[in-house]
């Protein structure tokens, strides 16, 4: 839901039902406007920060752990971070601020974090402390161009936001699952409802403006920084550089036939069936569905109370045929299913609200082929963990998540991402765990670690990528993907020297 999470994976419901392209040369140098780079120290945030509002301003940067600018910026989906606190948060209203930012960054050896949507429930991802918080959401211009229909978006904002946008013109992009989740979940791959047509949302890029480690700002498409492009559609996020503005191919949006089902315990094998049956045989591409299991800690009162199972089920069209009758014909407690615009298919079952989604929330990711019984074997055991476990969470859940060959031939007709997608029909389990607010020390590293192990017990498919946008740091979700060794190269291209990989937080490519 990256999950109300989607994510960028999947959801929960139960409770969170939740400029133009510009080239800057190298004569810029870092020293002439920040002086030699120092050693890694406390004072270093505090020094970048100085630096930066000498050259921006101070309407653009916030010190004051009490301005209500600063407190916004620093809520997370995963309120573990909301504890973090920058030394300031830079407001960039343009890529020339965010060269300025990292290069002061630079130059005072401070830690650093980017902030879009704040999604991604990894720690230091998007958050820092005693460092420098770059908060992109003023970087949010849009535009669409009837002509080419070609989309632009800034990182700044929410999918919600720029589906809103593009809705007056019939269009939409590939984006996120969830109105609330930020631009950032397309770096990591990017599911939609849409993907079974168009790909993933990287697949759709064309073009990115790119703020390279350097301050550097350059532009990435097929045609100039190829390799940077390449890596940059589904290849981890902020890893070389900062998009500040996206160019991307928009796609047609009338009308969906889309809702929520919602089943009772007793229906919870007969719909992981209906669930194997689509993502093993269904070939409409206008047909997407997620498989949401969710569990809360009841009371063992032997009443089967503590599971729902609720699908998620979108078609792109009125009339849906029989794609979901699966999924319809088995008794089931709703059936929210009814004509939709696609700015309400993304707000299913309800209104995305920050506030309802937030939570100690961690993402695990597997990944299993779909003529095997793993997706049992998987089911099984998060069951089994779950009533072993049931005062350490306040929710679990386990998204199913189809990736079809008409997702895979889509990606593969643009060129294909980081991932490379192997040959669909595939899926991806997404795993979430919602901790007590409370639980922390050795508890909560006890729960992680048992919850960990219990994930890593269901063997993974050779050969098939890990879903960045729902793995945690320890899956190292790159190393399984086939182009590993060539994003390592271009990972040491464009950070020769690590500057972001030591001083902020990201996938690894070691």
């Amino acid at each position: 839901m990256t999950r109300a999470r989607l994510f960028c994976p999947a959801f929960n419901v139960l409770s969170r039902i939740s400029v133009g392209t510009i080239e800057r040369s190298a004569e810029w140098p870092i020293a002439a406007l920040f002086g030699p780079i120092g050693s890694y120290a406390t004072a270093a945030g505090p020094s970048a920060c100085s630096n930066i509002t000498s050259h921006l301003g101070s309407a653009k940067v916030i010190s004051s752990e009490i301005s209500l600018k600063y407190i916004n910026s620093i809520e997370y989906y995963n309120t573990v971070q909301d504890s973090y606190k920058p030394s300031c948060i830079v407001y960039p209203k343009s890529s020339q601020d965010v060269s300025v930012a990292l290069q002061a960054i630079r130059s005072a050896d401070s830690r650093f974090a980017i902030k879009a949507g704040g999604h991604n429930p990894n720690t230091f991802y998007s958050s820092v402390d005693n460092g420098v918080l770059i908060d992109l959401s003023s970087l949010n211009a849009k535009s669409y161009d009837p002509e080419t229909t070609l989309a632009t978006y800034g990182p700044g904002g929410t999918f919600g936001d720029i589906y809103d946008y593009y809705v007056k013109y019939g269009r939409t992009v590939v984006g996120a699952r969830l109105a609330g989740v930020g631009t950032g979940l397309a770096l990591g791959g990017g599911m939609s409802y849409l993907s079974p047509q168009y790909g993933m949302a990287c697949d759709s890029f064309r073009e990115l403006e790119i703020v390279l480690p350097d301050g550097k700002i350059v532009t990435a498409s097929n045609t100039s920084n190829p390799d940077l492009f390449f890596a940059s559609r589904g290849g981890g996020g902020n890893a070389y550089g900062v998009v500040t503005k996206y160019t991307v191919q928009s796609r047609p949006a009338g009308n969906f036939y889309a809702g929520n089902v919602i089943y009772a315990f007793e229906q919870k094998d007969t719909v992981l069936e209906a669930i194997h049956n689509f993502i093993k045989y269904n070939t409409d591409p206008k047909a997407s569905i997620i498989g949401t299991y969710e569990k809360i800690p009841t009371p063992d009162l032997n009443l089967n109370l503590d599971e729902i199972t609720i699908m998620f089920l979108v078609y792109d069209g009125e009339d849906s045929g029989s794609a979901f009758s699966n999924f319809t014909s088995i008794p089931h407690l709703l059936n929210t299913l009814s004509t939709k615009t696609y700015p309400e298919v993304v707000n299913m079952p309800i209104p995305y609200s920050t506030e309802i989604s937030r939570g100690a929330n961690i993402f695990r990711v597997g990944v299993h082929r779909a003529d095997t019984d793993e997706y049992k074997t998987a089911m099984d055991k998060w069951r089994d963990w779950a009533e072993s476990n049931k005062s350490k969470y306040t929710l679990l859940s386990l998204d199913f998540q189809p990736v079809p060959k008409s997702l895979t031939d889509a990606s593969k007709a643009q060129g294909g991402n980081a991932m490379q997608m192997p040959d669909g029909p595939w899926f991806w389990l997404n795993y979430l765990i919602q901790t007590p607010p409370l639980m922390s020390g050795p508890d909560y590293d006890a729960v992680h670690s048992s919850f960990r192990d219990m994930v890593a017990s269901t063997s993974n498919a050779e050969g098939l990528p890990l879903f960045i946008n729902d793995a945690s740091h320890d899956q190292n979700p790159l190393s399984t993907f086939s182009t590993y060794t060539k994003l390592q190269e271009i990972k040491k291209k464009y950070d020769p020297d690590n500057f972001f990989a030591d001083r902020t937080g990201g996938w690894s490519f070691a």
